[in-house]
């Protein structure tokens, strides 16, 4: 408990020339001081630090620390195309695109989302990124969410009839990141989550184990230890359907659990 202390006190006592390092933002998100990472990464003004500043906004608002969650969600993309424009090339960059992209479409109102085609943007930007990264788990997994994402918010029939969404596409997308990637605390949560929401009585036996098996991961960061946190609480709510399902959209909506 006492070094990560430390090392935050240490970053930010520091000589500026000492502390502003791509290195020392990294370790701070993974700390979970993602305010200092933000302004330490933001003013290194290189691709590496955009994109550190796109994660850190990234990670609020998968956490559900994140005030005005769109606006939050278009900064950290900006950052991200701010990082973009610096090195096309930079895988995180690349990811941070895509998923703070997706925060913008999923936190956008139902008219703005529909009028400005914002599922549909999405999805080929995704499809952009597995394009690049064909076996990378995060860009499967990204694209599995997608589609269940979809089909959470207008049905599986208007779903594949709008905008190509199925079901059936969704999970194999995440079974083949969770193969590529099985002990992600984030790719696991995200996947049972995803379907608790769709129908708890149907998927609530077969994510319980999986709940269950995420709590045991390892956890090496912030991020991840507050997500088995909220897994936990998913797991504490069996037998009550309505609060599993309540607990599950909260996680999805980038909303506090508690």
């Amino acid at each position: 408990m006492l070094r990560p202390l430390f090392i935050i006190f240490a970053l930010l006592f520091a000589a500026p020339a000492w502390a502003q390092t791509a290195k020392d933002a990294r370790e701070l998100i993974t700390l979970g001081d993602y305010d200092t990472a933000r302004q330490i990464a933001e003013s290194l003004g290189t691709a590496e630090g955009y994109a550190l500043a796109a994660e850190s906004l990234c990670a609020q608002i998968l956490l559900g620390e994140a005030e005005k969650l769109n606006k939050t969600s278009k900064k950290a993309r900006k950052f991200s195309e701010k990082a973009l424009e610096l090195d096309p090339m930079l895988y995180n960059a690349k990811l941070q695109y895509v998923l703070s992209d997706g925060f913008v479409t999923r936190t956008s109102g139902d008219l703005t989302a529909w009028r400005k085609k914002l599922p549909s943007k999405t999805l080929a930007k995704i499809q952009a990124f597995r394009a690049a990264y064909p076996d990378d788990p995060k860009g499967l997994a990204l694209e599995g969410a997608w589609h269940l994402g979809v089909i959470r918010k207008v049905g599986e029939k208007n779903g594949g009839k709008w905008f190509g969404a199925s079901l059936a596409e969704g999970q194999r997308l995440y079974g083949l990141a969770r193969a590529g990637a099985p002990d992600d605390v984030l790719i696991e949560t995200n996947y049972a989550m995803s379907l608790l929401v769709l129908n708890v009585a149907t998927y609530g036996p077969q994510v319980k184990p999986l709940l269950e098996e995420v709590t045991n991961l390892p956890a090496n960061d912030d991020l991840y230890r507050k997500v088995e946190a909220k897994a936990a609480m998913v797991l504490a709510a069996y037998g009550d359907d309505k609060q599993v399902k309540k607990l599950a959209e909260r996680f999805l909506d980038s909303e506090s659990l508690e």
